[in-house]
């Protein structure tokens, strides 16, 4: 997977430990910075480094690069 490629909500669920429908409401706020709604298919795609941004005072979670271990 190059730099450029985008993961799915799902896989990036799993990379950062929390569940997928809670992501799907952060992005759906624009609190995942790095987050893009596929135009076509609706479904939305992360792109690195994609970074959550949770609350006032936490700092950013990045994804790790590459998959799960």
């Amino acid at each position: 997977m190059s730099q450029q490629d985008g993961i799915s909500l799902r896989r990036f669920a799993e990379q950062v430990g929390l569940s997928e429908s809670y992501l799907l409401r952060l992005c759906r706020a624009g609190r995942i910075i790095g987050a893009r709604k596929h135009v076509l298919t609706k479904k939305w795609i992360v792109y690195p480094p994609a970074r959550l941004v949770l609350g006032w005072s936490a700092r950013p979670v990045t994804a790790s690069k590459g998959g799960a271990a």
